[in-house]
């Protein structure tokens, strides 16, 4: 195959993963993570480190883009995901690049397949996270700094270091390997071009001083206990395990440890092969595969620093893919025979096709709540007076309400407290993992298995105890009370708080919330529910806030229970009239 005609190829496969990436992106309903993130730092336009909530989920770049993209194109699904479905094109572009010094053809394609099309790793190209641009980056930082080494040039040298600096603040997952390309590079500079002052400076400025502040950053999530995902069964179980699992769909032990065993050959291979045949990117990745890991091993075993897993672990995966492509292609240069074994590599591809659909995440399908649920959601809604009171799962709401916005639906926001009780009228659940209580029935399951929505037996009765509308104007107050009964009255009783405002405002987002609350005889809490209404919409000119939320029996009367709003930053709104109902919920 002449040159024209695999890069004609090379280009419609890229094409077609990319189309599917676009769908994806489009179909797929946003995770928790996602709409967390949009909602807290995107929306708020407050995403800037040490100015901002303390988050690991605060991905910096994504986060800074996301901001960018919300402002031009709005809050849909596609313009969220933009940036990372635009950083497949520059994988597609470096995986061109890299494996164009793969000199067999069957090597040289079976490693393209695998790096475009990679189990698991596809996926977040078309999410709101940071894991897939940082590979994107990642690799083009290999591509550059094993250039520089080769060839030098100031270019090579910049664009390597802009690339790992983008890499780690697309994700911190990928510091240590960020920070061992910088030192590679540092060991460049000084072997061949330590009387270039301008190569110094730029791997100060580009690359030393973005990691710098990348590792304050992350050091100060670790002291505020944030870094909690990760494994603590150490590299072999804990991070290759997960990988084996997730990218492969290998879970059985066995065969874990004989991915292991495999995996030590390779390195020692690729050791090996590097040193004997001064083989530049053999050099570079075998020196990133092994410090990844021995720093892993270091942080884990003497800083009890999690083991990464699966997403936080996924970027070993290009850089074996890449390692076994190279060395596969040294032996079959001397030997044919071996370029055979490259179709193992086939196997991500393949794997990743019947793994395909756009309907739901691997990792988080319980979270993708199709629309077919807020339809059904909203055609119930529509012939109750109340807003419905819908339960859902702690990782739902964000997603729920998210949701409910750009469809623009008055929905309520979900009640995630005591999950699964029974008081409510609607139930979105995972019966995977939850057992249906009893009194529902089942109204919709998601094709994937994962979500079903439940509906009551019978509706959900209750009585008004109190029905009072109140009239206060303008307000920048921290805290307004709306009801605190006696709660002596309250033994036994299951309530339910229904507000009702319209709502005016000049700040956008208006971060108002609503909180119930009740607590014990020593203050401690019982029972804390807060929604933050700047989840369902940005602007609030004359908007109405309708929600209902639950208020729950308690065994033992509390000594205080409240319904109020908070407005942390104490910016001006106004309510000209604003309903308080309470329900008593009957047996």
């Amino acid at each position: 195959m002449n040159g024209r005609a695999e890069r004609t190829l090379f280009l419609a496969f890229a094409f077609l993963v990319f189309a599917y990436l676009v769908l994806r992106a489009l179909l797929v309903p946003l995770t928790h993570d996602e709409a967390a993130t949009f909602q807290t730092y995107v929306l708020t336009g407050r995403f800037l480190p040490f100015l901002s909530h303390w988050d690991a989920g605060n991905h910096l770049l994504i986060t800074a883009i996301g901001r960018a993209t919300y402002l031009l194109f709005g809050a849909q699904p596609l313009a969220v995901r933009s940036f990372a479905l635009l950083c497949f094109v520059l994988q597609a572009w470096y995986t061109w690049r890299i494996t164009r010094s793969l000199k067999v053809a069957v090597v040289r394609w079976c490693t393209m397949a695998a790096l475009l099309f990679t189990p698991f790793l596809i996926e977040f190209f078309a999410l709101f996270r940071g894991y897939g641009p940082s590979l994107a980056f990642m690799l083009m930082a290999v591509y550059h700094t094993v250039r520089y080494g080769e060839r030098g040039g100031r270019h090579q040298l910049i664009a390597a270091l802009a690339a790992l600096s983008l890499a780690t603040f697309a994700s911190l997952s990928v510091l240590v390997i960020c920070g061992l390309l910088l030192g590679i590079i540092a060991v460049t500079v000084l072997r061949k071009y330590r009387r270039d002052a301008l190569a110094w400076i730029a791997w100060a400025v580009l690359g030393m001083l973005p990691l710098a502040f990348a590792f304050a950053y992350g050091l100060e999530l670790s002291e505020r206990g944030l870094l909690y995902y990760g494994s603590e069964e150490g590299l072999v179980k804990g991070t290759l395990g997960s990988l084996a699992t997730w990218v492969l769909g290998i879970d059985l032990p066995v065969a874990q440890v004989l991915l292991g065993v495999a995996f030590a050959v390779l390195l020692g291979w690729s050791i090996v092969d590097a040193v004997r045949k001064r083989n530049v990117i053999l050099m570079v990745l075998a020196t990133l595969i092994v410090g990844e890991l021995l720093a892993r091993w270091v942080m884990g075993t003497f800083l009890g620093v999690l083991y990464p897993q699966d997403r936080t672990a996924m970027h070993l995966v290009p850089l074996v893919v890449l390692a076994l492509a190279f060395v596969l292609d040294g032996l079959a240069q001397a030997q044919q025979r071996w370029a055979y074994a490259a179709l193992l590599l086939l196997g991500l591809p393949l794997h990743a096709a019947v793994k395909a659909n756009v309907d739901r995440t691997a990792y988080w399908p319980e979270q993708a709540i199709p629309d077919e649920v807020f339809r059904l959601v909203a055609e119930r809604q529509a012939r109750m007076e109340r807003p419905l009171l819908i339960a859902g799962y702690r990782q739902n709401p964000r997603a729920w309400i998210y949701g409910a916005s750009i469809r623009d639906l008055p929905l309520n926001f979900l009640d995630d407290a005591g999950f699964p009780q029974p008081t409510c009228d609607l139930m979105i659940i995972d019966p995977d993992f939850f057992k249906r209580p009893p009194g529902f029935h089942e109204s919709f399951a998601a094709p994937h298995g994962r979500m079903e929505l439940l509906e009551r037996d019978a509706p959900l009765r209750t009585i008004v105890t109190l029905d009072t509308t109140r009239f206060f104007g303008a307000s920048n107050s921290e805290f307004v009370e709306l009801w605190a009964p006696d709660p002596s009255t309250l033994h036994g009783k299951e309530l339910l708080a229904e507000v009702d405002a319209s709502i005016t405002a000049e700040h956008d987002p208006l971060e108002l919330r609503v909180v119930v609350e009740a607590k014990d005889a020593k203050g401690d809490p019982l029972h804390y529910d807060v929604i933050d209404i700047e989840d369902l919409r940005t602007r609030w000119h004359g908007d109405r806030l309708h929600v209902l939320r639950r208020i729950p029996a308690f065994k033992e009367p509390p000594s205080r229970v409240v319904v109020y709003l908070w407005d942390p930053q104490r910016q001006p709104y106004a309510i000209d009239r604003l309903r308080l109902i309470i329900h008593e919920v009957q047996p």
